[in-house]
């Protein structure tokens, strides 16, 4: 009987225990379940390495920003050297070139000065001597105001005058003002009655008269003396002893040509 007790109470100890750690498993479980208790784990080793990454990259980010403005900023401060210092080199070049304008226009008033004192001492040398070293003409023709003059002895029909005095590099005689007048008709007076072709001509005893340039000529000049009891054309205009005459073209009479001056070299007058 007591052997019978005896195991009894040992299933039933098997039993409580059983019980006992079902019960503690559905405590512990219960515990799990309530909002209450929650349980705080560690971070997972795994993400530090990602966090320190991208913690390097944010630093290196800060420090290239800060590189590229330090950068900036000093650019910035030497573009605006830089803008300085062009500013007063055009400053400065436009005040050499201001500068040099002034020196080239007195350069220019000093040497126009220089060479009409030159050109007036020379023509003092040239009346008084019939001819000087620092005439602007070639040599043996003469010189007059801001031309120079030939009166060649040869004889040519007047077109045949007209190619000569080209090939000379001139032009035949002009006479257009009082002053030239006075030059030229005295030039013309000849004991032997040598005549000299001037540049002015007609087409036609009803046209007029012109010049070579096709300017008009001024009868408040010089009358031309026209022989009407010759019937052959005279369209062509000679000079003879101070007076003018119209001739046939096809005559042969003395050459007259006339060129422009060159300048008169200053240091020919010495």
């Amino acid at each position: 009987m007591q052997a019978k007790f005896s195991s009894t109470r040992d299933m039933l100890d098997d039993d409580g225990d059983t019980t006992i750690s079902l019960y503690s498993r559905a405590s512990a479980a219960t515990r799990r379940s309530e909002p209450g208790h929650t349980e705080h784990r560690t971070p997972s080793p795994a993400w530090r390495p990602v966090g320190l990454t991208l913690l390097t990259l944010c630093l290196v980010l800060l420090i290239g920003l800060a590189v590229l403005g330090f950068l900036f900023f000093q650019f910035y401060q030497l573009s605006n050297t830089q803008q300085d210092t062009i500013s007063q080199k055009e400053e400065r070049l436009g005040n050499l070139s201001r500068q040099l304008q002034s020196l080239q226009a007195q350069n220019r008033k000093l040497a126009e000065t220089l060479q009409h004192v030159a050109e007036k001492l020379c023509r003092e040398l040239y009346n008084k001597t019939g001819g000087h070293r620092c005439s602007p003409c070639p040599e043996k023709w003469k010189w007059h105001g801001d031309k120079c003059y030939q009166f060649y002895k040869e004889s040519r029909s007047w077109q045949g005058c007209e190619h000569f005095c080209i090939a000379e590099n001139s032009t035949m005689l002009k006479i257009s003002t009082q002053e030239m007048l006075e030059f030229a008709m005295p030039q013309s007076y000849s004991e032997f009655f040598y005549s000299y072709w001037t540049g002015l001509s007609r087409n036609g005893s009803d046209k007029a008269w012109l010049w070579m340039d096709g300017s008009p000529y001024s009868l408040e000049l010089f009358d031309i003396i026209i022989d009407v009891t010759i019937p052959r054309s005279r369209d062509c205009v000679t000079i003879l002893n101070g007076k003018a005459f119209s001739k046939d073209c096809r005559e042969l009479r003395r050459c007259a040509c006339e060129r422009r001056a060159a300048l008169v070299k200053p240091e020919r007058v010495l």
